[in-house]
């Protein structure tokens, strides 16, 4: 049966009809929750909270749909979304998983949280008018203001983005916010960041879980939280499972925490939060001392380190600045142990001598990048270490970590203007960046 050829009241499936008063019927308290009949099932909310790392407590609470079998075993939303016979089915479903989620978030009278909640992807995907209309009848019915939900929707490879768009635009138009969910897999896209201003993105797990086994994968999980704070969203990491990996979300600016560190999934009805309870517990406060302290030790050893490159460094300024030449000037600096090259700027930007390179560090060169080795004659004007230096003269400067166009690592740029003469330089000195070091 088509969408167009039935409305709402006359659709009859698993609970007789798709309307809030069909709905309705099928639902019923128990133990102070609400609860539905569907099948041999009973079908219920589950609640799991959602914590902001700032705010140092809680802000929201996602819900989770859940079935329980005549034996009293608990059976995933995919699941029972695979024994509806037809997509009608799953259309229904899913309007009864909306109406118990915000009934049951209702019934509990918060009003200073949000409720998380998602409508089905294959049933927001595969109809040309997403149930946005069902979503603002349900919140008419239940009295929930709209500011306080978060509708989560997967990005989908395929021909859905007018759809995608369409469903994002009406429902912060209605007043909720949106959430990528899972945002990560093969169908993620950074180009639907801007496109589709998503107001959080949720992370999918495996960048926690990769964070762990690659310095490299960190450095890149702490630039993707900083690539979406950038496009406008807030990030969520989800499933954290110990305080390892607290920490380690914290220590990359996450701003909301989830997962059964902080409290697995509860079938208990939905209560407004007691103040003493929702503040963090002991061990929030110990991360939170622990991300302050890692900060504070890496900054310590950073300065230290950069005390004995800036020392080298500002000899080498001063020797070129006597007219001493670059090759000999460089000579102290080449022996510390990470400094890949030395180099001259003119006040263009443009590179004026050859690279001085450690008398064991041409093993540095990629090989592979043999015909950008030479950059003598190079104009590195927008560089921040060109930049940085010109702004303010006289200073030794570190540039943010990039990729190195000539070696195989990352690397940062110490710069400081020279003067010889009436002219005016810019030293730079390249230095391999420490993997997993996060420095503001």
């Amino acid at each position: 049966m088509s969408e167009s050829s039935s409305s709402p009241d006359v659709y009859t499936g698993i609970f007789g009809g798709r309307s809030i008063a069909t709905l309705e019927k099928a639902i019923h308290e128990r133990d102070g929750k609400y609860e539905a009949d569907f099948s041999s099932y009973t079908i219920c909310s589950q609640f799991q909270r959602i914590f902001s790392a700032s705010h140092q407590r809680g802000v929201g609470f996602e819900a989770f749909f859940r079935g329980i079998d005549r034996h009293g075993k608990l059976v995933g939303s995919s699941s029972l979304f695979a024994n509806t016979n037809n997509d009608e089915d799953k259309i229904q479903l899913d309007r009864m998983r909306l109406l118990l989620h915000i009934k049951n978030f209702a019934k509990a009278g918060i009003d200073d949280r949000w409720l998380f909640v998602n409508i089905h992807s294959k049933v927001m995907l595969g109809r040309q008018d997403p149930d946005v209309e069902f979503l603002q009848e349900v919140l008419e019915h239940t009295g929930l203001p709209a500011h306080q939900v978060v509708i989560a929707l997967r990005e989908h490879q395929g021909n859905y983005q007018t759809v995608l768009t369409n469903t994002i635009k009406n429902l912060q138009r209605l007043g909720c916010l949106v959430m990528f969910d899972d945002f990560g897999g093969d169908s993620a896209n950074l180009d639907r960041l801007w496109q589709l201003h998503p107001d959080i993105v949720k992370l999918d797990r495996d960048f926690l879980e990769n964070a762990f086994k690659d310095p490299r994968a960190k450095r890149m999980f702490y630039k993707l939280i900083s690539l979406i704070h950038a496009s406008g969203s807030l990030v969520l990491v989800e499933k954290i499972e110990t305080e390892e990996e607290s920490f380690v979300a914290m220590r990359l600016h996450a701003d909301f925490l989830q997962g059964r560190f902080w409290g697995d999934l509860s079938d208990r009805p939905i209560r407004r939060p007691d103040k003493a309870e929702d503040e963090f517990d002991t061990y929030f406060l110990t991360i939170r001392e622990r991300c302050e302290v890692e900060f504070l030790t890496e900054e310590r050893r950073h300065n230290l380190e950069m005390a004995n490159f800036t020392n080298e460094f500002m000899e080498c300024a001063w020797s070129i600045a006597d007219g001493v030449p670059i090759e000999t000037a460089a000579k102290n600096m080449l022996k510390l142990k990470r400094v890949e090259r030395v180099y001259l700027l003119n006040n263009k930007g443009v590179q004026v001598s050859t690279n001085c390179f450690p008398e064991e560090g041409v093993a540095c060169l990629d090989q592979r990048y043999i015909p950008m080795a030479d950059t003598e004659g190079g104009t590195w004007t927008r560089r921040t270490p060109f930049q940085d230096a010109m702004r303010k003269p006289g200073v030794v400067h570190l540039s943010q970590p990039y990729r190195s166009n000539i070696s195989l690592n990352v690397c940062t740029t110490l710069s400081m203007t020279v003067n010889k003469g009436d002219e005016n330089f810019v030293l730079c000195c390249d230095l391999e960046r420490l993997e997993g070091m996060i420095l503001d």
